[in-house]
């Protein structure tokens, strides 16, 4: 390039993404454009420099003014629009003109010429280019069209003149439709394009469309590249191209018309860069017409690419090179060079337009997050794209994912045998697409022999092996099983809450148990069968229904579902809280994520893009069904367990009961039955009950609070002690944190774990070892069985009744162990070993007295990579490991006592222990990072305000954070800055949710203590915020950004002994570079280096008089803190008592005449209140949002839960008046308890 060295891509998408590609080969600057949504574009990535864009997603590609400013001030050369948007603008073209910038397409004259279709008919007439019958300019009234219409004869199409791409466009059949559709064009011109006035011509229903592609200098010469077929059209939209047309390799002299045509009419208005010409071709008689000249770089043009071996962006930037350097453009000679080497197709090539829509729901627009994106290969495929896994297609904009593009130089039946293989080994997951759509066209026996009209889709009929799903449910996810368990890193454990009725359902079907299917909670969906499925349905009893028919389908049996039919699971039927629905085949369509496709919604990962189904998801099953899966199943009665909404679980000590918990508290865990809380999830199974009281009075350097610890690897299953607040950790649970945990549920009641619901009882059985390796064995073997008995190896009949299975254990005196389970005192550098249970599958290593120390977790470090070193642990303990959790102090070991017996296991960990020796003097091997830091953030300002105006209005710890902080540590604003920008953190672990990471700083002088909001903020904290909880600071997980250290097998940025190092930035800044991370364009760089643990032992020698004496500073700084504490939480609990409305006042209003209260349906917390006090509402009308188990419930006037109808159908029309609402936002409501009073008017 002479002139051309930066070019601005004002567009997005894969035409950003093809146009930058070819850029860089001519070594020319790219400068991408992109809307926040589209941060993670490959376009984004791929430029040389990316600006993002200000304003709506919607508007932010059409912001003349922005980016002409962006223009100005990057200085680039020229601009380039791709196609859509700005493309065909042309006082965008001039206004990149008057910069000083090339535009790089034709002049603005040509682009309003050809722009306005009226008067681009009469610009190809006067080139001597063949029109469609028509009027001549545009009609003035419904008459004169109707007039017009007779004489051309029907049917005839209306045109907006201003239009394109099929928008304002009617065809109509009889004079009637003539005046309807003037009524509709003008309505929509007039809306899309500003312009009302619409024109008539002959329409051919018989027809096909082919167009020409040109390419002139500017100065009155050009050439064309041959002709593309673009007929097969869905709602005047392109489906499927090809190059060269089948029909006019059939027409001798076709091509050479219809070019030569094109070419005259380009010459005519001294046309300059690629262009092209479209025409209406008459399938009978091979008679063409001009249909409009798109003045831009076409869609389909990488079809003429491959066939003519051109690069027609090379040719647009070498044109505007041209026009830079003074010349004009490219000249005559040249052009007439290029059309002589490339004068004639070599081979075939087809071109298929892929889709994010759905297939079922007339093909609509289906945005969403894409969960695998793998496009097959191979000689002659080309695909031009701009996604990859993990990037979510926005509704903001054209939903296209790819143009896949095949060519062959042998014929176009290799061509068609290619495409079809493209298309049918890429996969795609995550919302509906159009790939198996467009194979299936391509297999039309018209497509094959190249009979290709518009009308084609028409009558064609598209049938995959789906399932629509009609609604959602309350909370239906993808799991499978296990699920996640040997991932770690915040990435949830995963999988059904309940593993049995899960596998027994897989089981029924004919699938491999841990196949992915529906866990369905409280209230299920609606599906309807696309196509017929082998299905069974198992857990909790739920109202179901086949086609509206509850006879026609049984719970723990086997249905065949006929295509068609409807499906819809109704809410469960009594005790129990969750279904699991198999079906035969899985899902082929969603992802494995960390080699699961389960969903774990806390974090918004795996399964269906990461979240609950709803209306308009598309799952994929199998299109066919074996032979070999047996019909009709079904378990029997003494086979199905039993549910209760008294529910009795099995469990084991640990980890932490003696030295944390009174003996009679540890009593009182097992002889309390517990309620189940309305604050139940998957990630938490709250409990209502007693409180500690606790066998010391605080926890030292984990926190004020008895139950504070310093962090360590939860054990699955444990009783965790959040304060005084006890709660169940299931299989989405943090996998990190500081509370004490006492006691643990075995592994072969965790099924019961997901069954339980809001209101439920629970109590505790106390078992051995032994008893819960007997019992996961026996479960284990009781599947097995089941699973053989459908496949042929046994019979239901010699399987043991599911209550034989359950009752194990616990029988006569028995030692039920203690938490802990050996110890191994200090020795000189060695600290106290304290080896820990948790359950029947968790062993915790815990170095020292609770007290934080880098010692501590070097020596983590050592023994988790000893334990996963083959060369020190042999492969039978290996193959028992499932996952280790290194913390500060602590490494939690997951193993499965059935592979290695945890008698063996802490027998080699001891071995290990001995063997690492002292440590101190060693030197472990680590990176240092540089990170910016901010102590500005609007965004945190925000979510303290929500704070204050939605949960607590004053508090020590607000409006500042930040003084609060520095002052309950007796520092200055300037000391906590100093921690940061002059300090050193050292990671200590990473998890708990995402990559979550908890640090310590190196010098004890800048370790200090906070205490946690109270209560606990529920606005969602801002990406990339450092916090500090108890003695550690805290870093939550960033925007999910593209980024070296972060793949798809790894999405976690930093590991254990990282040292972090900040330097200060603006807020500004700081969002820049957040953007940046985002689009996959910051670099981290750490450095190799090594942490000195002998130096770093004398530093704490040496520093030990400084940091007592910041510690009793400290020390006396907390306590009048937390005195400010006491008395402001004691005046918000007074105000908060003052604000309720008295029962006396609901009784007196309840005697009055026509007063009706709206009442709670379940134990839950009150969300959101959506009405006033005197707001006038009907029946049906939302009073409150209600969240329980991580649902949100809409609580309606005059609407029965129990069968969702309206109550008083007379009352329907009525109004009514709230008078009084009885609950405030944040309370805890109980099932029946009255909402709001309601008085008929």
């Amino acid at each position: 390039m002479e002139k051309l060295k930066t070019l601005l891509v004002a567009n997005r998408g894969e035409i950003a993404v093809r146009i930058i590609r070819t850029a860089r080969q001519l070594d020319i600057r790219t400068i991408s454009i992109y809307s926040a949504s589209d941060a993670g574009s490959e376009h984004v990535l791929a430029a040389d420099e990316s600006v993002l864009l200000k304003g709506s997603d919607s508007a932010a590609y059409i912001d003349v003014d922005q980016i002409i400013a962006i223009l100005r001030s990057k200085k680039a050369d020229a601009v380039i629009p791709g196609y859509g948007f700005l493309s065909e603008n042309a006082d965008f073209a001039r206004r990149v003109k008057d910069v000083g910038s090339v535009w790089v397409g034709p002049s603005a004259e040509a682009i309003e010429a050809f722009g306005i279709k009226h008067t681009a008919r009469e610009l190809a007439e006067k080139a001597g280019v063949p029109i469609v019958p028509g009027s001549k300019g545009l009609m003035e009234s419904e008459q004169a069209a109707v007039k017009k219409a007779e004489e051309l004869g029907f049917p005839i199409m209306l045109k907006a003149t201003g239009g394109g791409g099929g928008m304002g466009l009617v065809i109509a059949n009889d004079p009637e439709e003539v005046r309807q559709g003037f009524k509709t064009t003008t309505s929509r011109a007039q809306t899309l394009f500003k312009n009302p006035g619409i024109f008539l011509e002959k329409y051919y229903p018989a027809s096909r469309h082919v167009e020409i592609q040109v390419f002139g200098n500017g100065q009155g010469k050009a050439i064309h590249f041959g002709e593309r077929e673009c007929s097969i059209q869905r709602r005047h939209q392109k489906v499927i191209e090809e190059c060269p047309s089948p029909f006019v390799n059939r027409y001798p002299g076709l091509r050479e018309m219809l070019g030569d045509a094109a070419v005259n009419l380009a010459q005519s208005v001294k046309y300059a860069s690629a262009g092209t010409v479209e025409y209406l071709v008459d399938n009978k008689t091979g008679s063409a017409f001009f249909l409009e000249m798109n003045t831009r770089l076409q869609v389909e043009h990488g079809i003429t690419e491959l066939c003519y071996d051109v690069d027609l962006v090379k040719m647009m930037l070498e044109q505007a090179d041209a026009e830079l350097a003074g010349k004009g453009g490219l000249s005559a000679a040249h052009l007439e060079s290029v059309r002589n080497e490339h004068s004639q197709p070599k081979g075939a090539a087809i071109e298929a337009r892929v889709y994010a829509e759905n297939p079922l729901r007339k093909y609509a627009p289906s945005p969403g997050l894409l969960t695998k994106v793998d496009w097959a290969g191979g000689e002659g495929a080309r695909i031009d794209t701009w996604v990859c896994t993990g990037t979510t297609i926005s509704p903001n904009f054209d939903p296209l994912i790819a143009k896949v593009m095949f060519h062959s130089t042998a014929s176009r039946e290799d061509a068609i045998l290619g495409i079809q293989y493209v298309l049918r080994s890429s996969v795609l997951c995550g919302p509906p697409n159009n790939l198996d759509f467009l194979a299936a066209v391509l297999r039309t026996s018209e497509f094959e022999v190249g009979h290709t009209l518009t009308s084609l889709l028409d009558t064609f009929t598209f049938t995959p092996p789906a399932i629509d799903v009609l609604s959602g449910g309350a909370l239906t996810l993808i799991q499978d099983y296990p699920g996640r368990p040997k991932v770690g890193k915040g990435i949830p454990h995963s999988g059904a809450m309940d593993p049995l009725a899960f596998q027994v359902a897989n089981a029924l079907v004919g699938n491999a148990v841990g196949t992915e299917g529906l866990e369905i909670t409280l209230s299920g969906p609606e599906l309807r069968f696309i196509g017929p499925a082998v299905v069974a349905l198992c857990g909790a009893p739920m109202q179901v229904t086949l086609d509206g028919q509850e006879e026609d389908f049984k719970m723990w049996s086997q249905v065949r579902v006929k295509a068609g039919q409807r499906l819809k699971i109704g809410k469960t039927k009594g005790a129990g809280c969750r279904s699991y629905l198999a079906v035969h085949g899985g899902f082929p369509n969603v992802a494995e994520y960390y080699e699961s496709k389960s969903t774990s919604p806390v974090v918004a990962l795996g399964g269906y893009q990461g979240r609950a189904l709803t209306t308009g998801d598309l799952l994929s099953i199998t299109s066919e069904i074996p032979s070999t899966v047996p019909e009709g199943a079904s378990l029997p009665e003494r086979l199905i367990p039993t549910y209760s909404s008294d529910w009795e679980v099995m469990a084991m000590p640990g980890p932490h009961e003696e030295g944390y918990l009174l003996p009679e508290d540890i009593e009182m865990v097992y002889s309390t039955e517990w309620k189940v809380s309305h604050n139940t999830s998957r990630s938490a199974v709250r409990l209502i009950g007693p409180v500690p009281q606790w066998a010391r009075k605080g926890g030292g350097q984990g926190g004020s609070h008895p139950s504070n610890l310093i962090e360590y690897g939860y054990p699955l299953a444990t009783l965790n002690w959040t304060g005084d607040d006890p709660c169940i950790f299931p299989v989405d649970c943090p996998n990190f944190g500081g509370f004490v945990s006492s006691t643990t549920v075995i592994r072969a009641d965790w099924w019961k774990l997901g069954q339980l619901k809001a209101g439920d009882r629970l109590k505790y059985r106390r078992v051995s070892m032994d008893d819960a390796v007997q019992a996961r064995r026996t479960l284990n073997k009781w599947i097995k069985d089941v699973e053989q008995a459908m496949q042929g190896g046994n019979t239901f009949d010699d399987i043991d009744s599911f209550d034989k299975v359950s009752q194990i254990g616990g029988e006569g005196p028995q030692d039920f162990g203690k938490a802990i389970v050996d110890q191994t005192k200090p020795s000189g550098n060695q600290p106290l070993v304290t080896y820990r249970q948790g359950g029947d599958s968790h062993i915790i290593i815990e170095y020292g007295s609770e007290e934080f120390d880098l010692n501590h977790r070097c020596r983590v470090t050592a023994l988790e990579k000893a334990l996963l070193d083959p060369n020190s642990t042999d492969e039978t303990i290996k193959a028992g490991i499932v996952i280790t959790v290194g913390c500060c102090t602590t490494l939690n070991v997951a193993f499965d006592p059935l592979i290695v017996a945890r008698a063996d296991l802490l027998d080699h960990l001891k071995r290990l222990e001995s063997a690492l020796g002292d440590l101190s003097n060693t030197q472990v091997p680590t990176r240092i990072f540089r990170l910016p830091i901010s102590f500005e953030s609007k965004e945190q300002d925000e979510a303290t305000k929500r704070y204050m105006e939605t949960q607590r209005s004053e508090a020590p710890y607000l409006p500042d954070a930040r003084k609060f902080v520095a002052e309950n540590n007796a520092f200055t604003l300037e000391q906590l800055k100093d921690i940061f920008l002059k300090g050193m953190l050292a990671v200590v672990v990473v998890g708990f949710y995402s990559g979550n990471t908890v640090s310590l700083p190196v010098l004890p002088s800048n370790r200090m203590s906070s205490p946690k909001t109270n209560p606990s903020r529920s606005a969602a904290t801002p990406a990339g915020t450092v916090g500090w909880g108890g003695r550690r600071p805290n870093f939550e997980p960033g925007p999910k950004g593209r980024h070296d250290n972060s793949t798809p097998l790894r999405s976690w940025l930093f590991q254990a002994f990282d040292l972090l190092t900040f330097y200060q930035v603006s807020e500004q800044e700081l969002d820049g570079h957040l953007a940046d991370f985002n689009a996959g364009k910051w670099t981290f760089t750490p450095k190799d280096i090594s942490f000195d643990m002998k130096e770093h032992n004398q530093m704490l020698k040496d520093t030990a008089g400084e940091v007592a004496g910041i510690r009793a500073r400290q020390s006396e700084a907390q306590a009048k803190m937390l005195k400010l504490e006491e008395e402001s939480l004691e005046r918000w609990r007074s105000n908060k008592d003052r604000e309720k409305v008295d029962e006396g006042t609901v009784e007196a209003l309840m005697t009055q005449g026509g007063m009706e209260s709206v009442d709670a349906p379940i134990d839950a917390n009150v969300w959101k209140i959506m009405v006033s006090e005197g707001d006038t509402v009907k029946v049906g009308d939302e009073i409150v949002i209600l969240e329980a188990m991580k649902l949100e419930i809409s609580v309606k006037f005059g609407v029965d839960d129990d069968d969702e109808g309206i109550k008083q159908t007379s009352d329907a029309e009525k109004t009514a008046r709230v008078e009084k609402i009885v609950t405030r936002q944040g309370e805890v409501v109980k099932a029946g308890s009255k909402i709001a009073l309601v008085k008929w008017t």
